[in-house]
Parts: C-alpha cells; structure tokens; sequence
C-alpha cells in the first residue's frame, strides 16, 4: 500500500513545494506527496530557483486545502499555525508534524537577499526531509 503525504501550509508557495520537491525526491514511487494550502498563492520565484539549482523538481500547480481534505493521509506536515490546527481538527488517521521556520512568503529585498534566505530555509528543509524519509518512508535504493 503506497504511503499518503500531505504538506500544508497556509499559501503553499514557499516552504510546501520545496518540502513536497524533497520528499518526492527522497521517497520511493509507492509514496505519494501533495502540498496544498489554505489560502494558495503561485509558486515564488525564488522556491522554483533555489531548488533547480539542486535539480530537483517542483509542483508549480497550487491546491486548496478543499481539494485533499477527504484524502486519508499517512503524515502531514505542516508550517503554519492555522494548518496545523486544521490539521489536528481534519486528519483521519495521519500523524501531524509541524516544522516551525520562517515565513519566506514575507521575505523582500534584493534578488541576492532573497536568494541567500530561501537557500537557508532549502538547507534546514533538506535536512528534515533526508531525516524524515530515513525514519518513516519507503526509500528509494540506489542502483550501483
């Protein structure tokens, strides 16, 4: 049975993409990732950027919270407040993390600003999700 995960956050255009581009990454085929937000946004520039560099892929199609809601999650993770409240209120069966960072959807300043804070927010994802699929996902083997 393929393992469900949900990233939710309140725009879904920062931290959940990047955060659903790892696990996809980390995961095996069997495990579906889907972010979603309460309030979806377009996807920042900067997220699609900082993890091509990496290449790795992102979901740039941005979903409600409305339209997973009756999907029954294995995990959810989730960076706002208010998501993982609707989290804890909605999950079925999922076990809720919640990872608290930085708000990158109100970062400004220059490209370079904004490129060295998304970096640093990409750098702390990244290590949570290699941690997070080494401990609950099915991983991917490498083929020598």
């Amino acid at each position: 049975m393929a393992l469900k995960i949900l990233i939710l956050s309140t725009t879904n255009s920062t931290l959940g993409p990047m955060t659903q581009g790892f696990l996809d990454y980390y995961s095996s085929k069997k495990t579906q990732v889907l972010s979603a937000g309460i309030n979806p946004l377009p996807i920042h520039r900067m997220a699609l950027k900082v993890m091509d560099s990496l290449g790795i892929p992102v979901e740039t199609s941005r979903m409600n919270f409305t339209d997973v809601e009756e999907i029954t999650f294995d995990y959810i993770i989730t960076f706002s407040d208010k998501a993982h409240q609707l989290a804890n209120e909605k999950a079925k069966k999922a076990k809720v993390f919640h990872i608290k960072m930085d708000n990158l959807d109100k970062t400004h300043g220059t490209d370079k600003e904004l490129k060295i804070a998304f970096k640093s927010c990409r750098k702390e994802l990244q290590e949570y999700c290699t941690e997070f699929a080494e401990r609950y996902l099915q991983k991917k083997t490498k083929k020598s």
